[in-house]
């Protein structure tokens, strides 16, 4: 039993993943009044940076993830300045695009759907309700005002997180809107994403799965 659970997490790599961004979403709550806003946050992210590079398969990503890790810790602790977390934030948008193109491939690549297949596209979903919640979160702060019932001085990520997955869901509760230009097309961008994703890739999976079946 204890060699077949190996078998299966070595299997499959992207359950790292998916557990680390749910870590971020049902987690981080609880652990910010704990360590603080800023820490919870960091401590995750981390977490999720080194699942990603393990869940692509790409070997010197992992050093990046840990260069990346290690920067943003470095920023968090020494740098005690209005801007903190600017420049990370771009850093990290551009390393989830990298993870996302590389998810992607790997999925357009698969011959046979398992359960790893299964964990990449739902985690490339998480990803992009993610890096939503961190493009909304730098549009605030740049921008005042671009969304309603968010402070653009608020250390509280999750309730950007919170409206990105809104936004992409298309729920619409109506208890944050964005009320900037800027910030109403990230959300229709946002909400196209959300829907065009689940048509594509549930027309994919079962295409994939129905060769599959003939093949055999």
């Amino acid at each position: 039993m204890e060699k077949g659970i190996k078998t299966f997490f070595l299997e499959n790599l992207n359950i790292f993943l998916l557990l680390s961004i749910l870590g971020l979403f049902f987690i981080n709550p609880f652990l910010q009044d704990i360590t603080g806003r800023a820490y919870s946050r960091t401590i995750l992210f981390t977490i999720i940076f080194l699942s990603s590079a393990v869940a692509v398969r790409v070997k010197r990503l992992f050093t990046i993830a840990l260069l990346l890790s290690a920067y943003v810790w470095l920023e968090l602790l020494f740098f005690d300045t209005a801007d903190k977390y600017d420049l990370s934030f771009f850093i990290i948008i551009i390393y989830f695009i990298f993870i996302l193109i590389r998810l992607i491939i790997q999925i357009i690549k698969t011959k046979y759907i398992n359960a790893e297949t299964i964990m990449e596209s739902i985690n490339i979903y998480l990803l992009i309700g993610t890096v939503g919640a961190i493009v909304l979160n730098l549009v605030n702060h740049f921008i005042p005002g671009s969304i309603s019932a968010i402070p653009p001085s608020t250390t509280n990520f999750h309730e950007y997180l919170y409206f990105s997955f809104v936004s992409l869901t298309t729920l619409g509760y109506g208890d944050i809107s964005p009320t900037l230009p800027l910030a109403k097309s990230i959300v229709v961008v946002l909400a196209i994403i959300g829907q065009f994703y689940f048509a594509i890739i549930m027309a994919f999976l079962i295409s994939k799965m129905f060769s599959q079946k003939q093949n055999s």
